[in-house]
């Protein structure tokens, strides 16, 4: 995330999402009341009948509603037209939805921007100095190994095959699998949990069969996709892939049912409370909130969190339509260890 500029005057901060999870928290963070400005398409017909032509416009809407759509990898923000420029393309009291993707700036103005979504703002944009996932783009010819941080894609080694077709047969199965044996080397170095592994061809697909033939592991979660080639253009094609997508939105969802795990097992113990008064009630022995993002804009729940925050209490936002979401919702929402 980027904190692109905040006028405290008119309390509004323009941002910018550079990942999946920030249009997720970007989805937690805009509630209904709050104003969002950015940049978006509209219809215009010059008269009546007119099929019309889609004009580029920035609108500014009232929001009723913030969710994200998963089938496109966006964050959709629905509400009521207050301004919009060019003013003759912009119909004022409409109904419009911005749709808003990694890389588009918006501007959100709230009454009040509450302390814990400042700090876990902050914390994403520390978070997207930090490798999220490796990548390995792989041909005959060379393998290069990327991390997809926030703010894009850091390749930060090549590694070449010195594979030649003038080779006989045990030579080149000799520094294929030398070549392959680096390959493996170098994933385990890379300070990620996931790693991607794409390219054209059949190599990738080789990598796998030498890796399960020899048990040679690498201490990761490994994904295969098709990508172009190993260059970078074949790493930005892996990473906008869909599985990409996917595996980051599912370690977020790992680290939910973790920390649900371990209320679960507090309950047991009675080292866990949960309900907005029982968690306001041992706040002094309380060192993690779990809360539903339905439930943020409950009164109870902002002066909980309120004071939780002021007290130095970790706060984890889930996702209220993910599983580990759906479990919190049977206790009421905000639970705590």
């Amino acid at each position: 995330m980027k904190i692109l500029g905040f006028n405290q005057i008119s309390n509004a901060m323009r941002l910018e999402p550079e990942s999946f999870d920030d249009l997720y928290l970007l989805a937690v963070v805009i509630n209904a009341g709050d104003t969002v400005e950015g940049k978006s398409t509209r219809r215009f017909r010059p008269s009546e009948g007119d099929k019309g032509e889609q004009k580029d416009v920035v609108i500014k809407i009232i929001v009723e509603k913030a969710e994200i759509d998963r089938s496109a990898f966006r964050l959709r923000v629905s509400g009521k037209i207050i301004e919009g420029r060019p003013l003759e393309f912009v119909s004022l009291g409409s109904y419009h939805t911005l749709n808003i993707e990694t890389r588009e700036s918006i501007s959100v103005h709230k009454d009040e921007w509450k302390a814990y979504i400042m700090r876990r703002l902050k914390e994403a944009v520390a978070d997207s100095k930090k490798p999220k996932l490796g990548i390995v783009a792989m041909d005959e010819e060379k393998v290069s190994f990327a991390y997809i941080k926030g703010y894009g894609i850091d390749i930060f080694s090549e590694i070449y095959s010195k594979l030649s077709k003038k080779m006989n047969e045990k030579e080149y199965k000799k520094q294929k699998e030398a070549f392959f044996d680096s390959v493996i080397s170098a994933m385990n170095n890379m300070p990620v949990d996931v790693i991607v592994i794409g390219g054209p061809g059949f190599t990738k697909d080789d990598l796998k069969k030498y890796m399960d033939g020899l048990r040679k592991k690498v201490e990761k979660r490994l994904a295969y996709v098709q990508a172009s080639d190993a260059e970078r253009s074949g790493i930005r094609e892996i990473m906008q892939s869909e599985a990409v997508a996917k595996l980051l939105e599912n370690e977020r969802v790992k680290k939910e049912f973790f920390y649900l795990n371990m209320f679960l097992s507090g309950l047991v113990s009675g080292k866990a409370a949960y309900g907005s008064e029982n968690v306001k009630e041992r706040l002094d022995d309380i060192k993690l909130i779990m809360v539903n993002d339905d439930v943020l804009n409950d009164e109870s729940v902002k002066k909980v969190l309120d004071m939780a925050d002021s007290n130095g209490i970790k706060i984890e936002i889930f996702n209220s339509g993910d599983d580990a979401g759906m479990q919190l919702v049977r206790f009421r929402g905000i639970a705590a260890i």
